[in-house]
């Protein structure tokens, strides 16, 4: 376990949790459980709102304009005071997003008058027509970032509010799960990587999720069906928002020159693999960026590849240490002679949480790949994936996934993983479940084990907290 000490508006404890024993190899696999745990330091519980600047761009047909403009109005009349916005509404001539506030300059800051003024203003807004076709994701990115640039605050966020009308098919192929890197939204996003966060709000039910999560996914936000009146939504985003204490945070990893590859996974609360930066002048201290801290815990799958073939054997070695901020946790291991199984002999020697957290992304991995499967309509293959998540889901109690799944399906039997999708099923139902997926929900993971030590209760002597015997007086424990 770490120390524990402050950073960015925050206090972290670090854990490790790891098997102990390993067996030595020269592509030695060792896999561990890393929990970062941050609690909100300071008397504040939201950072002030001066601190946050946000674009709201309104992506809506001609059929909605009218509720749409009257939602917006909602949402901008409850904005906090002292936020920087700007709002971007329709299509102009030139085919690019319209600024619909301010009316003059780039940017307003949010007080009772200008809040007005912009409700008035959301009348403004021009849909999508035949004579101004939709901008598409990629032209809405692209002037959420050119209006960031002018707008150097510590938390820079678009709310993308869309009915699916500014869809372009093309986006649909590049942000699809083979992993194809063309087209204009990927090289948009890639621009817009690091400016700004992007959450996403949905309505109706004629939008692709598949742009609109690669949106999220790589600019670190959360997407959402939302209905008509989607107000509320816009300022629990915002809420949400403002509960940031660091909008970007690196876990570093400073491993010993035998580490040969690092990788690391987030598993909760999102699942998603993360990108290493590496640093040239220092080969092996890795930092992995990870965003939107907020006060919670993150579980994560740290992999090392280890060439153990010239380290001591029998003796604990210290691998790598694990950094957030500035609390620091080891990864400690033990190579095992030969001949000695691993495990002989041995109880709760670490790694306990591992076989959970594994169990748990298997779960959400078949979740996901279940609702993919119904969009474009594949049964068989979704009650396969169902069917393997309900069946994890009832081993280790995770409710959320068998309600998920009864959204579309029934449960013909749990523990077997039994499941039936009907002969109709929503396609919006659907979508907005792949929605809530990615979303994120909490993994409840058992602690790691504290390691307190034990009193021997003969002689008083202390003993480690695994230990069966007194090293003093011999005794069983």
């Amino acid at each position: 376990m770490g120390a524990t000490a402050p950073s960015s508006g925050l206090e972290f404890k670090v854990s490790v949790d790891v098997r102990r024993d390993q067996q030595p190899h020269h592509d030695a696999r060792i896999d561990a459980h890393l929990r970062v745990k941050a609690t909100g330091i300071g008397p504040r519980d939201q950072v002030p709102a001066v601190e946050l600047a946000v674009v709201i761009a309104l992506d809506v047909a001609a059929a909605r304009r009218e509720s749409a403009a009257a939602a917006l109005a909602a949402a901008l009349r409850a904005l906090p005071d002292g936020i920087s916005f700007a709002v971007l509404g329709g299509t102009g001539a030139s085919g690019e997003p319209t600024r619909c506030y301010p009316l003059r300059g780039r940017w307003a800051l949010a007080d009772t008058m200008e809040k007005r003024r912009a409700a008035f203003s959301a009348g403004r807004v021009a849909p999508a027509t035949d004579e101004h076709p939709p901008p598409g994701y990629p032209a809405w990115l692209a002037a959420a970032r050119a209006l960031f640039a002018e707008r150097q605050l510590p938390l820079r966020h678009l709310l993308l509010i869309t009915d699916g009308s500014g869809h372009d098919p093309a986006d649909a192929d590049d942000a699809d799960a083979t992993g194809t890197d063309g087209g204009a939204l990927r090289a948009e996003l890639a621009d817009c990587a690091g400016a700004f966060t992007a959450d996403v709000i949905a309505f109706g039910a004629d939008w692709d999720p598949a742009p609109l999560l690669t949106v999220v996914e790589t600019l670190h936000g959360a997407a959402e069906h939302a209905p008509d009146r989607f107000g509320p939504a816009v300022t629990e985003a915002l809420r949400r928002q403002r509960r940031v204490r660091s909008p970007e945070l690196p876990v570093v990893v400073a491993a010993r020159p035998a580490v040969h590859a690092v990788e690391l996974t987030e598993t909760a609360p999102r699942q998603q693999r993360l990108a290493p930066e590496l640093r040239p002048r220092e080969p092996h201290r890795i930092g992995f960026p990870t965003h939107q801290w907020e006060p919670g815990t993150r579980d994560y799958l740290l992999t090392l590849h280890v060439d153990a073939s010239t380290d001591p054997l029998g003796v604990l070695l210290q691998l790598a240490t694990v950094s957030v901020g500035d609390t620091t946790a080891p990864l400690l291991t033990r190579w095992l002679p030969p001949g000695v199984a691993v495990g002989a002999g041995a109880t709760g020697d670490g790694g306990g949480t591992l076989q959970a957290m594994n169990v748990a992304t298997q779960m959400r991995t078949a979740l996901n790949r279940g609702y993919a499967a119904l969009d474009p309509m594949s049964r068989e293959e979704a009650e396969q994936q169902f069917g393997l998540a309900v069946r994890l889901a009832t081993e280790i109690g995770a409710g959320w996934v068998l309600q998920d799944v009864r959204q579309v399906a029934d449960i013909v039997d749990g523990p077997r993983g039994l499941v039936r999708v009907g002969p109709t099923v929503d396609r919006g139902t659907v979508r907005r479940g792949r929605l809530h997926i990615a979303s994120g929900h909490r993994l409840e993971l058992p602690e790691h084990a504290a390691g307190k030590p034990v009193t021997c209760p003969h002689c008083r002597h202390l003993a480690g907290p695994h230990a069966r015997f007194c090293i003093a007086c011999g005794r069983s424990l």
